[in-house]
């Protein structure tokens, strides 16, 4: 029966990422690939559902509610007022067109560690990238790879990040999310560097191939050098909430936990955001922080019914070959190798890195602490780093919508990300966990 468990595990995780690749709902098809592995491993039925996926669903909804919501409120406003707008104005005014992919790269990044969400990002910073591509003749094929990486892997690896992955890690493992600050700044500049080579080469490649800059239908009006008509605040008043939000995020890291701290600092930015910035969301203010509440509750249910998936998978007689197989080699190998592998499994498993995460601080977490010879510091980072290789395969939501928002091609554009999300990572990981066995944390 066990093999069988095994089969049907499999099975359930391939159709789950077919089905979402597909475009079916993700909370349908997390459903169906849940059915296969009970029947599979003959589990009771409806007491598995209601049992273990709804229960992990409705623990996981409850968990990140405020997180979520308040986080998307929080990026709806920076949008609508046109603050995140400004931002990327005056970035890419100082930075100039030559400079247009490490200046769209960096935007992002700002952005996000700044608390914007990352299905947010690209609503901001697509409006003003699209000019600067055209004027220096860039593919927007890479488009997605460079917002994602910029959104999530940069991220992740900068102290204190704002990330629900970081601080579901933090929380679990006794950590603040500055944890481990000489691994992570040593990561950051080999991240950034990284980056910013890569897609100034990739850029200057697909040129010499006769591939720059195509416009798509709605890109018209962008290049004609309007984003709307509308007038945009100032720099200095843009910026302001985006600092309260750090600052707060520096002073309340040992305060209180993770998830408060990134509440309280978003809750923060949101009333000083408003106050500052009042003039250009008079009239909407109530609509745009519904409409960005509001917003984030499919991404969060998305996320959710992942998780009730994975606590299928958890329970089904299969499942605890996969962990016998994972204890074996933290035994037989170095626990930090052995962290990235298993943790980049859980993410393929349930195609998010947040879901990857969660699932490794539930089963094995304080089996790997239990070793005796893990620091909770590097285990944080490791497994950070290694929860964002395998989440972004070519079902990943975020990258499905970017690829439709930027007007290209998941097929044309997906290498890049492979590249950037995928291998980028999990080699990032590997640097982590070399810096942890020679004691660099």
């Amino acid at each position: 029966m066990q093999i069988v468990s095994v089969i049907g595990m499999i099975v359930g995780v391939a159709v789950l990422i077919y089905l979402t690749f597909k475009g079916l709902n993700g909370f349908v098809a997390s459903l169906i690939g849940s059915i296969i592995v009970i029947i599979t491993s003959g589990l009771p039925f409806w007491g598995t559902l209601t049992g273990s996926y709804a229960a992990s669903l409705g623990s996981t909804f409850g968990s990140y509610l405020f997180l979520f919501t308040i986080g998307s409120a929080y990026s709806e406003l920076m949008k609508k007022s046109g603050a995140a707008e400004s931002i990327a104005n005056f970035l890419f005014g100082f930075l100039g067109v030559k400079a247009t992919v490490a200046g769209t790269l960096i935007i992002t990044f700002l952005l996000a560690y700044g608390g914007v969400n990352a299905f947010i990002i690209i609503f901001a910073v697509y409006p003003v990238a699209v000019p600067m591509f055209r004027k220096a003749n860039v593919s927007k094929l890479l488009m997605p790879a460079i917002f994602l990486y910029g959104a999530v892997v940069l991220n992740v690896v900068t102290p204190g990040a704002p990330s629900m992955l970081c601080i579901t890690l933090s929380e679990k493992l006794g950590v603040t999310t500055f944890a481990a600050p000489t691994m992570a700044i040593v990561i950051l500049v080999l991240a950034f560097g990284f980056g910013v080579l890569y897609f100034t080469w990739a850029a200057n490649s697909l040129r010499a191939r006769g591939i720059g800059f195509v416009a798509s239908e709605s890109d018209a009006e962008l290049i004609a050098g309007s984003t709307g008509g509308k007038e945009l605040p100032p720099i200095h008043m843009a910026i302001l909430p985006y600092v309260v939000i750090v600052v707060l995020k520096l002073a309340l890291a040992n305060a209180m936990s993770a998830s408060d701290s990134i509440c309280t600092a978003m809750g923060a930015g949101i009333i000083v955001l408003i106050l500052t910035n009042y003039k250009y969301l008079k009239g909407h203010i109530v609509q745009d922080f519904v409409n960005g509440w509001l917003s984030s509750i499919n991404p969060l249910l998305l996320t959710a019914a992942l998780m009730g998936f994975a606590a299928v998978v958890k329970i089904c007689p299969g499942f605890e070959y996969f962990m016998k197989f994972a204890m074996l080699m933290a035994d037989k190998m170095n626990p930090y190798i052995s962290a990235v592998i298993v943790t980049n499994v859980f993410s393929g498993i349930t195609g998010a890195s947040l879901s990857g995460t969660q699932i490794f601080c539930s089963t094995m977490a304080d089996q790997f602490m239990a070793l005796g010879t893990v620091n909770a510091q590097a285990l944080y980072k490791v497994v950070g780093m290694a929860a964002m290789g395998m989440d972004t395969l070519p079902h990943c939501p975020t990258f499905v919508m970017e690829a439709q928002v930027c007007g290209v091609t998941t097929k044309e554009s997906y290498p890049y990300v492979m590249v950037m999300t995928v291998i980028t990572p999990i080699v990032l990981a590997l640097v982590a966990a070399g810096m942890a066995i020679v004691g660099l944390i």
